[in-house]
């Protein structure tokens, strides 16, 4: 019998060992192997806003140390997992369906934004990535890269002749990603251009209820309107003295309507909302 549960044990153990595609690694894995570093990229945030920032934090932590075999595929959505409140994720602003509004997960897609430009900028195979339906501030346009669990993911494939490892911190106010493995035999740089402003239209509300305090004609801005654009994203790719520009991909982001509040009834009508 116990010689049997020997035999059991070491197949467990057996499978445990067996390196998988897409695993975890350590520092030291990483000193041990000496690996290079093939990209560093950071992105700026604002630490006031608390409820983001756990979130940036937790996804971090998440892809910290992840660890890709050659020929292996990360997905984001596998190693960060579901963003919910019962894993700690918390209500931040996010975009949805064209609009700034909020939900649980706010601030995950500029970790995988800041992920997305350490991989090519480490020469790496993306063969997933979504754009933001609006430009964000933290990254230039046809940089972006949004993900939404179940629906849209950043997948990477290791083409390199040797493992790859992520590095990912928190360092004050700025996401820091590093990726480690063969050494880079050339200098990648990213250039984002804009093509097109696409003009955004005024939407007209009536302050029917007298909420705003206007009189008939009176206006107010609820909000300023932001210009969309079309932008292409390039790579200049410096190779034994030689430079080559490619286009890495073609993007267009919408326009944020202008929203103004128009007044309807008379003074004393206004008066009397406001005594209600």
């Amino acid at each position: 019998m116990l010689k049997r549960l020997k035999v059991f044990v070491l197949i467990i153990l057996s499978f445990l060992l067996i390196p998988s595609k897409t695993a975890f690694a350590t520092p030291y894995v990483i000193k041990k192997q000496e690996y290079a570093l093939r990209s560093s990229f950071y992105t700026s945030f604002d630490t006031s806003k608390v409820e983001r920032s756990n979130n940036i934090a937790l996804a971090v932590k998440s892809i910290d140390k992840a660890f890709i075999d050659v020929g292996g595929e990360f997905s984001f959505n596998k190693v960060v997992g579901e963003r919910s409140e019962q894993r700690g994720y918390q209500k931040a602003i996010t975009i949805q369906n064209g609009e700034f509004t909020e939900g649980v997960g706010g601030g995950v897609c500029q970790v995988s934004t800041t992920l997305y430009n350490a991989f090519i900028l480490a020469d790496l195979t993306v063969t997933e990535y979504h754009r933001h339906t609006l430009a964000v501030s933290y990254i230039m346009p046809s940089f972006d890269a949004m993900v939404s669990f179940g629906y849209a993911d950043l997948k990477v494939v290791n083409n390199t002749n040797s493992p790859v490892v992520i590095r990912a911190f928190v360092v004050g106010n700025r996401i820091k990603i590093e990726i480690y493995g063969e050494r880079l035999d050339k200098k990648i740089e990213r250039e984002s251009v804009v093509v097109e402003k696409l003009p955004y239209a005024v939407k007209e509300v009536f302050d029917e209820s007298g909420e705003y305090g206007l009189v008939k004609g009176e206006q107010k801005v609820l909000s300023y309107g932001k210009e969309g654009e079309r932008s292409i994203g390039y790579l200049k790719i410096t190779k034994n003295g030689k430079t080559v520009k490619k286009v890495l991909r073609k993007d267009s982001y919408l326009p944020i309507d202008k929203v103004v509040c128009i007044g309807v009834k008379s003074d004393d009508k206004v008066e009397n909302a406001k005594n209600d």
